[in-house]
């Protein structure tokens, strides 16, 4: 796999990547101290980047999952449980109508 990123990026959005960084702790200091995760960080966001992501927040948040500083929510969506419910077989609460309508 090459490490060569070939790819353009507008300064206002390179301004936005850089901001990222900051915001998650990878500035000049961390990068000395440690640089492959500054690297691996700086390639995940060029990647995410390169693939469409553009939102700050979305590429911090993505940003912290890879590096598992973002905790995954313990409670599953309801999309989650009512498409477990119809694996398993499991029946929802039926609404019953009465034969008149009301």
């Amino acid at each position: 796999m090459s490490s060569n990123l070939n790819m353009s990026v507008r300064t206002s959005d390179l301004a936005v990547l850089q901001g990222v960084l900051d915001d998650a702790g990878y500035d000049c200091t961390s990068s000395l101290a440690d640089p492959k995760y500054y690297n691996i960080a700086v390639r995940l966001l060029f990647k995410l980047y390169h693939d469409g992501m553009t939102s700050p927040a979305a590429l911090s948040i993505e940003l912290s999952r890879h590096f598992g500083k973002t905790p995954l929510s313990s409670k599953s969506s309801a999309e989650f449980e009512n498409n477990r419910k119809r694996i398993q077989g499991i029946r929802s609460a039926v609404k019953v109508r009465s034969p008149t309508g009301a």
